[in-house]
């Protein structure tokens, strides 16, 4: 689980250039793979398959597991997350498919309440929705999963792109809005035929509130807004708090801790997916960067570096940083990034 903190101020952003300019501090070594949220879950190939939708035999499967289960994540010095998880991390691991794939997911609900897998793809048997609806029709009303069962979703992959997932399940007197803010949910990256080589490296990034159930173990902060399960209580002000008392080491125990931080290196493509699941409109801005749409306006430049996102929809941008540098990333509705909702994207040669 992440933890995020505010908008960073001018002083720290100069801390972080100058240890990156003497070499003093190595930043977040390894932090990226490939796709920066995938996790050690990777996909099997499998050579023959039975289909249940597609009529070509030869179809490539990815197929994953997820397992739902509780996870507790600390969110702040003072408070614990007790999550709700497939496999473990908020979000969920980013999936990865080719467009003409047949992706399959097996879900094990190893939670003490009915859960589901909701993907928004559009080629796929109802019997795989992972809604209410299926327990109302009947058909494929185990795609609801009790505890202790699984069911396994399959959809085929017509359409390249980001899209996302997460639970439809209503149960125990909570709404579906309280399983998603808990922790059940990711994105699926779909590669385009024939595939983009030039992407070097994907960045998803999932905005919205936290869940319910948190623990306060003693008074203080915790964060109300999140990108991926991270937020820094307070914003920017409390990054500078920080830095004031304990110095640029202060701020770095907050990588990965309460605030996202991201790497690339000069010259990389690098492109992002950001998604708003919150039950509120969030917006996304990347500080110092030339952002070219590849979602809902593809080639077009975002001129102000900002776009907005109404409550379940996503978009991807391409960059290629040109320079070392330290640059912000944050919720543009402002109360949102004090509250926690801003994050770092490092540069490096």
């Amino acid at each position: 689980m992440q933890k995020k903190f505010g908008l960073v101020g001018i002083p720290i952003l100069l801390a972080f250039l100058i240890v990156a300019t003497t070499g003093n501090v190595q930043f977040l070594p390894d932090l990226n793979t490939e796709t920066q949220t995938v996790s050690d879950v990777q996909p099997q190939i499998v050579s023959e398959v039975q289909p249940q939708i597609a009529e070509a035999e030869e179809q490539p499967v990815k197929e994953y597991t997820l397992i739902i289960e509780q996870t507790d994540i600390q969110v702040s010095d003072t408070a614990v997350w007790h999550a709700w998880t497939y496999n473990g991390t908020v979000p969920a691991p980013t999936l990865m498919a080719n467009q003409g794939d047949l992706l399959r997911v097996r879900v094990i609900n190893n939670h003490d309440v009915t859960h589901s897998f909701h993907a928004h793809m559009s080629d796929y048997d109802p019997k795989h929705d992972g809604s209410p609806v299926n327990v109302i029709t009947g058909v494929g009303a185990g795609s609801m999963i009790p505890p202790g069962s699984e069911w396994t979703y399959e959809y085929n992959v017509n359409t390249w792109g980001t899209t996302f997932f997460h639970d439809h399940a209503a149960s125990e007197g909570l709404g579906i809005k309280d399983h998603i803010l808990q922790g059940l949910y990711g994105n699926i990256i779909i590669e385009r035929d024939p595939p983009r080589p030039y992407i070097d490296r994907h960045i998803p990034i999932i905005m919205l509130e936290i869940g319910h159930d948190v623990e306060r173990m003693e008074k203080g902060p915790v964060p109300y807004y999140l990108m991926n399960g991270m937020g820094v209580p307070g914003g920017e002000k409390a990054l500078e708090e920080i830095f004031a008392e304990k110095g640029f080491d202060g701020v770095a125990a907050q990588f990965n801790y309460t605030l996202p931080v991201y790497k690339a290196k000069v010259g990389e493509t690098v492109e992002f997916h950001v998604t708003n699941l919150g039950e509120q409109i969030h917006s996304f801005h990347l500080h110092g960067n030339k952002m070219i749409s590849s979602t809902n306006e593809r080639g077009s430049v975002i001129i102000s570096q900002t776009f907005p996102l109404v409550q379940g929809t996503l978009e991807s941008f391409i960059i290629k940083p040109d320079k070392p540098a330290v640059w912000l990333f944050h919720c543009h509705v402002v109360g949102h990034a004090d509250a926690g909702m801003i994050g770092l994207f490092i540069v490096e040669e």
